[in-house]
């Protein structure tokens, strides 16, 4: 998010005393999201070479972009904000931004924060359940609908996943779509893992040479999903995968590297229990607990392609082909 600036200071303090000048009401939205989507409005033009070259000052939220929602059934209400009214330029080819923040202890909880071409909440099954799609990227080839669930997990304090509107129980891409994006800039990315895995992602970074950069590097980084339970322990788990080795030379063409799941110990410690092949995808299968892991060659999803069906054996403590 764009920092306010001094010259922006007072007409932003204008608009949060004309805010709390407006009359109140059980379903007004607190404080803080009004002020969080007055500044990035207000923000988004601003140019301290040029402050008279804006347009006028928006002193209230757009109609319909701040409205209440009922995910954590707690008595108080819960907040989804959707810029697509909001005249910032938030949205594209993965649809808008929608950002949901949930009543939990004391505050609030950023549940869902990524673009999402529809996010609905409804009932199904005795539970809330928040369905989105979004970009097929994080499915498949161009064109197949790509749709994700979850509902409001209360003693972890975050969306966990569910089957999409259609039935559907397989998270591809290693393991699904992650209802909060990691944003570097917000929060260092090793802050929001647990202690193992910030380890490695400070460990396994990998430089570059590109072209394109204005210093001819770039770095690579380890990625991180949290994901279902996958050893029957009732603890969610952890896919890892590795940024892939640098090409020697320009147009070479590198393997790209395989994925690992770590599982969470009794006392929540994590540790590496298994590796997958070179070229490899993770796909979890939610239809059953735990869940089912598979592990799935670059081939893609269709009956062809022989990706492995895992689950996890205690008694080998590591994951066998499903008969």
């Amino acid at each position: 998010m764009t920092a306010i600036g001094p010259a922006l200071r007072p007409a932003l303090g204008a608009v949060l005393l004309l805010a709390a000048a407006a009359p109140a009401s059980a379903q007004s939205p607190p404080e803080a999201l009004s002020w969080m989507v007055l500044n990035e409005i207000n923000s988004a033009w601003f140019d301290r070479t040029e402050p008279f070259n804006r347009p006028q000052l928006v002193t209230r939220v757009p109609e319909g972009v701040i409205r209440p929602v009922d995910v954590s059934h707690d008595g108080r209400p819960d907040w989804l904000i959707d810029y697509t009214d909001s005249g910032l330029m938030y949205c594209g080819t993965g649809g808008c931004l929608r950002t949901l923040y949930v009543s939990g202890g004391d505050g609030y909880v950023l549940a869902f924060d990524e673009q999402s071409h529809t996010l609905d909440i409804s009932a199904r099954d005795g539970e809330t359940v928040i369905d989105a799609q979004v970009h097929h990227v994080f499915c498949g080839a161009a064109g197949d609908d790509c749709a994700f669930a979850w509902t409001w997990d209360a003693s972890l304090q975050q969306l966990v996943e569910r089957p999409n509107a259609a039935g559907q129980t397989l998270l591809p891409n290693d393991g699904g779509f992650p209802p909060v994006a990691w944003r570097e800039g917000s929060r260092p990315v090793a802050d929001l893992l647990p202690g193992e895995l910030a380890a490695v992602w400070r460990a396994s970074r990998v430089t570059c040479a590109a072209e394109q950069e204005e210093d001819g590097l770039r770095i690579y980084r380890a990625t991180f999903k949290s994901v279902p339970d996958l050893n029957g322990d009732g603890l969610r788990d952890w896919l890892v995968r590795k940024p892939d080795p640098c090409a020697v030379s320009p147009g070479e063409t590198v393997q790209p590297v395989g994925f690992s799941v770590w599982l969470t110990g009794p006392e929540g410690a994590l540790s590496e229990a298994w590796a997958s092949a070179p070229d490899h995808w993770a796909v979890i299968d939610i239809a059953t607990t735990p869940a089912r892991l598979i592990s799935n060659p670059a081939c893609g999803y269709d009956p062809a392609c022989p990706d492995r069906r895992l689950r996890w054996d205690p008694r080998a403590s590591t994951f066998v082909s499903v008969d």
